[in-house]
């Protein structure tokens, strides 16, 4: 079985204006530095299509039940039921449904039978509820 060439072949091929050959410290270097420069493009590049910021979907609804993790829907996320009105682009229909949270701490200050605009992000077979708010009685949005 041949052996491929290492970081020391390449080197050898490399040179600088003026004859001068690359430390292989140098390309090393070099090589860590752009896969930092990539990995971080790909990171800000998935933030901006996952991020929590911007809902996708906005609906209003009242609260079933909160089920912080884990519970009998899912063992490490927090779920909210949600008995939630038609939402403008994604169901027409009015329906008690269940909802993966993308933290525990959107349920502060809320309990079963609150009234509440929420926002869902992702497509929508995997709709995470990113914004709760509590409305008051008689408030429609």
């Amino acid at each position: 079985m041949q052996r491929s060439p290492g970081l020391r072949y390449w080197t050898s091929c490399l040179s600088v204006p003026g004859g001068e050959r690359v430390s292989p410290a140098k390309v090393a270097l070099v090589l860590i530095l752009g896969l930092l420069i990539a990995g971080g493009l790909v990171g800000l590049w998935v933030r901006s299509r996952v991020g929590t910021s911007r809902p996708d979907y906005l609906g209003t609804g009242v609260v079933v039940a909160l089920l912080p993790p884990p519970s009998t829907l899912h063992a490490t996320r927090p779920v909210i039921i949600i008995h939630h009105d038609p939402i403008p682009g994604l169901m027409a229909e009015a329906m008690s449904m269940p909802f993966i949270a993308a933290s525990a701490s959107l349920f502060e200050g809320l309990r079963p039978g609150d009234r509440i605009a929420f926002g869902l992000k992702g497509p929508p077979g995997a709709l995470l509820v990113v914004s709760l708010e509590r409305l008051e009685p008689g408030t429609t949005r």
